[in-house]
C-alpha cells in the first residue's frame, strides 16, 4: 500500500505538470497548415468581350486587356474556345481581333491566357453565343407514293435497307423493334421490350441494330437479320431520343439542341455539337437520319425536318411537311411528324408520324 503523503505528492506533481504542458502549448508559436503558394493577385483584366456577347460565324470579336501594372509587359496571349487555340505575339497585345470563322455554333467560353515579363500568366474568360450566318434554305419534295402504315404504330425511329424498313415504336409496355413491309406497312418480323421500357431511335452499325429507350439510360443490340436480342449497354444521357450514324459513330439526341456523337463499341461519347440557325439555339430535336454528310432531324411538335450540318451545328435547310399532316392532327402530340428513312439507292426519304395511316415516299427538289 502507497502512504496517504506519497499520494498527495504524487497527485500534485501530475498536476503541476499538466499546467506546465498547457502553458507551454499556449505560448509555442501556433503552427499553420502548409500550402503550396499564395493565391496569386491578377496583373490583368478583360475589358472585352463583354459576358454573353452574341454574333454570328464570321464575326471577329474585339479582345481588349488592361494592365493593373505599369512595368508590365505582355509576351503573348492565347485565345482558346472549344478545340481550338490562336496564339498572338507582336503588335500591340491589349487590343486585337479574334476570327470566328469556321467556329462551331452555339454556347461557348473563350478563354484568354495573358503571358507577360516572362513566366508569369493570367487566364480570363468570357461567355458567348455563335449564331449561324446561314437563313436555312427552304427544301422542296414531291410525293412519290403512299403506303400503308400501322395507325397504332408510336414511331420513335425509322431505317430503310434493302427493300424494307426497320422500325421502332414507343410507350410503356406496347414498345417494339419490327421489320416492316413497305407496300402492306405489315410487320414481316417483330419483337417487343419488356414492359418497363420505352423505345426509341435506332440505327445500324456492322449490320446490328442499336436501340435506345427514352428515360431507362438502357439501350440494346439486335441481330440486324433476326432481330434476336445480341446484349444490352448504359449510357449517362438521361434521356434517349433519336438515333444515326455516320458510319464511324452512332449520333443521338436527347430533346435538346445537341447532337451527341457516340462511340459504338464501349457507347462513350466522344463528341457533342450544338444545333442552332441564324436566329438561335434549335431545340427538341427527335428522330434522325444522316444522308449525304447531313443530320436530318424531325423537331418534337413541329411538322418540319431541320437539315444539319454536323460538323459545325448549323442549319442549312428546312423541309416543310405541313401538307402531310393527318387531318385533326394539329396540336395533337400523339400524331406529331416522326419517323425518317433514307435510300441512299435513290436518294428518296420515307416519313411518317406517331400512330399516322400513312407512311410517304418523297423526293427532295433539288436533292441533297
Amino acid at each position: 500500500m502507497i502512504p496517504f503523503s506519497r499520494t498527495l505528492a504524487l497527485l500534485f506533481s501530475g498536476l503541476a505538470l499538466v499546467l506546465l504542458l498547457s502553458c507551454c502549448r499556449k505560448n509555442a508559436p501556433q503552427q499553420v497548415p502548409e500550402t503550396s503558394s499564395a493565391a496569386k493577385v491578377a496583373q490583368t483584366s478583360l475589358v472585352a468581350p463583354a459576358p454573353n456577347t452574341v454574333i454570328k460565324i464570321g464575326d471577329s470579336v474585339r479582345i481588349e486587356l488592361a494592365s493593373l501594372r505599369n512595368d508590365l509587359h505582355i509576351d503573348s496571349v492565347s485565345v482558346r474556345s472549344g478545340k481550338q487555340t490562336r496564339t498572338f505575339t507582336g503588335g500591340s497585345l491589349q487590343r486585337f481581333y479574334w476570327s470566328s470563322q469556321d467556329h462551331r455554333v452555339g454556347q461557348t467560353i473563350l478563354q484568354v491566357t495573358v503571358y507577360y515579363n516572362d513566366s508569369l500568366r493570367d487566364t480570363h474568360s468570357a461567355s458567348m453565343v455563335i449564331l449561324s450566318d446561314l437563313v436555312p434554305k427552304k427544301q422542296n419534295y414531291r410525293i412519290i407514293n403512299k403506303y400503308p402504315h400501322d395507325s397504332h404504330a408510336y414511331t420513335q425511329g425509322l431505317i430503310y435497307d434493302n427493300g424494307v424498313l426497320y422500325e421502332s415504336t414507343g410507350l410503356e409496355g406496347q414498345s417494339s423493334l419490327r421489320i416492316v413491309e413497305i407496300s402492306t406497312g405489315k410487320p414481316i418480323k417483330m419483337v417487343s421490350l419488356a414492359p418497363q421500357y420505352f423505345g426509341e431511335g435506332i440505327a445500324f452499325y456492322k449490320d446490328q441494330v442499336y436501340q435506345v429507350t427514352y428515360r431507362s439510360q438502357v439501350g440494346f443490340v439486335y441481330d440486324k437479320r433476326t432481330l434476336q436480342q445480341i446484349r444490352s449497354f448504359d449510357y449517362q444521357i438521361k434521356e434517349g431520343w433519336g438515333l444515326t450514324t455516320d458510319g464511324q459513330n452512332l449520333i443521338m439526341t436527347d430533346g435538346s439542341a445537341v447532337l451527341y456523337f457516340i462511340e459504338p463499341e464501349f457507347y462513350t461519347q466522344v463528341d457533342k455539337v450544338e444545333v442552332f440557325d441564324h436566329k438561335g439555339m434549335v431545340t427538341s430535336l427527335n428522330e434522325i437520319e444522316f444522308a449525304r454528310g447531313k443530320v436530318l432531324a424531325n423537331v418534337y411538335g413541329e411538322s418540319y425536318i431541320v437539315i444539319i450540318d454536323p460538323l459545325t451545328g448549323k442549319v442549312t435547310g428546312k423541309i416543310d411537311l405541313e401538307a402531310l399532316m393527318p387531318e385533326g392532327s394539329k396540336g395533337d402530340y400523339s400524331k406529331v411528324l416522326n419517323g425518317i428513312a433514307w435510300n441512299k439507292e435513290n436518294g428518296h426519304l420515307y416519313v411518317t408520324g406517331k400512330n399516322w395511316p400513312v407512311l410517304y415516299e418523297i423526293e427532295l427538289v433539288p436533292s441533297l
